[in-house]
């Protein structure tokens, strides 16, 4: 009889915690702990090829599958095309004259799953002429989330702003603002704008594509941008859609731009009558697109095409 045979029938303290011991042994590399594993990177890597000999996702692929599930893009067709009016967050988008490609729909269930982003462009002979980011709840979202969509409205940077009354149950206001477009990003000095147009989850990889297929963009885009914030009727919170149409001052497929390009700020553009004609039928356009925007917001616009004196934008060219 051996020593290790005589020890185990002996001794039945022993023989319980070795059978213990080995028992939470086995338990501890089939459930991992999550702190243990963090600190001990050899023990995640066993306990991940544990799991997989018995059919379990790591808990890094599971981590992975979740953040993608979030995390929804979509990039349609760009020979798909719209006109007129189409849907939009369980509302109504209009849209201006011409023929819009559908770029990427955006939705991140992570921070803000309440929020659809979609972006569309237009173009002549392979320049793009307008450009839209269109962003609506379909749930409701606290108030100071959408502090950012009222700053862009109140910065001295903007060519023009317009907003109406306040009256405690929705919050409404217009812009128009410079942007240019530098290696194919866009920078504004209106930060609030800014964080919209450098947002690194849709922005880039739009402009990328629209890079790989061919398209230009112009070094300037104008951008008259709305917002329609208010308090949910379904419950707390707000819901709210913001509209943002970059268009384009070039000729038709040009990319050149009238002025120098201090003269697009609202400091610069009184010196190039181009310029200043450009940003006043920009401002003109917006204030008589509004109403088809605010009907669109409640689905009460009606089917067919658009009066085209209003969806006839300065950056369209027929």
């Amino acid at each position: 009889m051996s020593a290790f045979t005589r020890l185990w029938q002996r001794a039945p303290l022993w023989r319980t915690v070795l059978i213990s011991t080995s028992a939470c042994g086995i338990f501890s590399v089939l459930f991992p702990a999550p702190w243990l594993t963090a600190r001990l990177p050899y023990y995640q890597t066993v306990t991940d090829k544990a799991g997989h000999m018995l059919g379990r996702s790591s808990a890094a692929q599971t981590n992975n599958a979740e953040g993608e599930g979030r995390r929804m893009v979509s990039q349609p067709p760009l020979d798909a095309q719209f006109e007129g009016v189409i849907p939009f967050a369980g509302r109504q988008l209009p849209l201006p004259a011409g023929k819009w490609h559908p770029v990427l729909n955006y939705q991140d269930d992570v921070s803000h799953g309440e929020i659809l982003t979609s972006i569309f462009v237009r173009s002549e002979r392979g320049v793009v002429t307008g450009f839209i980011i269109a962003q609506a709840t379909t749930q409701s979202l606290p108030s100071s989330d959408t502090q950012m969509l009222q700053d862009m409205c109140h910065s001295g940077f903007n060519f023009t702003v317009g907003d109406l009354p306040q009256d405690g149950t929705h919050t409404e206001c217009w812009l128009t603002s410079p942007i240019r477009v530098v290696n194919n990003l866009f920078l504004t000095s209106n930060q609030a704008l800014q964080g919209l147009l450098s947002s690194p989850l849709f922005i880039p990889p739009a402009l990328q594509r629209l890079g790989m297929m061919g398209f230009d963009l112009p070094p300037i885009l104008v951008d008259a941008g709305w917002t329609h914030i208010e308090k949910s009727k379904s419950g707390t919170g707000v819901d709210f859609a913001t509209i943002h149409t970059l268009l384009s001052p070039a000729e038709a497929g040009q990319r050149a731009v009238p002025g120098a390009p201090e003269d697009w700020s609202r400091a610069g553009m009184n010196n190039s009558p181009m310029v200043a004609d450009f940003v006043k039928r920009s401002d003109t356009w917006l204030k008589n697109w509004l109403p088809y925007l605010r009907k669109g917001y409640n689905s009460t616009l009606e089917g067919g095409p658009l009066p085209a004196a209003a969806a006839t934008d300065p950056g369209f060219h027929g």
